[in-house]
């Protein structure tokens, strides 16, 4: 249980520190605005992709007790 308190603690920590190497390194300290563009296109795309690979797989465990998500390419099974 200390180890999952560890790791949410780090977690929730390591995101403030980003946020701040983001602030102070990235946009006033360089003052370089490519640098702050391609870290906020690289988290847009990392996020989109864990959203899309978990909306996948929450709806293969819901599929398994009868749940249907609707499916997001539009080629979902005909019925």
């Amino acid at each position: 249980m200390i180890a999952l308190i560890d790791f949410v603690s780090r977690l929730v920590g390591d995101v403030g520190r980003f946020v701040d190497i983001f602030l102070n390194d990235l946009i006033l300290g360089a003052g370089d605005p490519l640098s702050a563009l391609l870290v906020v296109v690289g988290q847009v795309l990392l996020i989109s992709a864990v959203a899309v690979l978990g909306y996948g797989a929450v709806g293969a465990l819901l599929g398994e007790i009868g749940v249907t998500l609707p499916s997001l390419g539009g080629r979902g099974r005909s019925e």
